[in-house]
């Protein structure tokens, strides 16, 4: 399995702080994609700035080593629980000697899922993930977002399209 948990997706920027401006620096986006895809994130626009209509590109990934591939989800040990593979710190990566995929993007923000939950007798998922205080929550069908799981250490890929 791909260490990327959602693909490339295309979010047009649909609102900023409808609700008003509560920090200097940040600023809440409401964006939506073609396939009905709602994300709503907290930025840092004082060093990523965006304005209402911008298309982004967002993906997500486990590791930022675009050749690492995540364990099964379904391996299992002999006491019966999940194993997961630890991430190291490689300073190679992002150098001549080793892509990255911080390569591809222009904002990058590492957080952990902390909630899950399922909307609308389970055709919908919402996702939240904290970024050290900068909140994400990502809401759309179930088929297509399902596999980011709880408790996740993910990083989130911002560009400009």
């Amino acid at each position: 399995m791909s260490n990327i948990v959602l693909e490339d997706k295309f979010f047009d920027i649909k609102q900023i702080d409808p609700e008003g401006k509560k920090f200097d620096k940040v600023s809440r986006l409401y964006c939506e994609s073609e396939d009905e895809i709602e994300l709503v994130i907290d930025i840092n626009t004082d060093i990523y700035p965006v304005d209402i209509g911008e298309r982004l590109v967002v993906a997500l990934a486990t590791s930022l080593d675009p050749n690492k591939t995540s364990s099964s989800s379904n391996t299992t040990s002999t006491t019966t629980k999940k194993t997961k593979e630890k991430d190291y710190y490689d300073p190679y990566l992002g150098t001549e000697e080793k892509s990255s995929l911080l390569d591809k993007y222009d904002y990058v923000m590492y957080g952990r899922v902390y909630k899950y939950q399922p909307k609308d007798n389970f055709e919908k998922i919402a996702i939240y993930v904290s970024f050290g205080g900068l909140l994400m929550r990502l809401t759309g069908e179930a088929r297509d977002i399902q596999h980011i799981e709880p408790d996740t250490h993910v990083y989130l890929l911002i560009r400009k399209s």
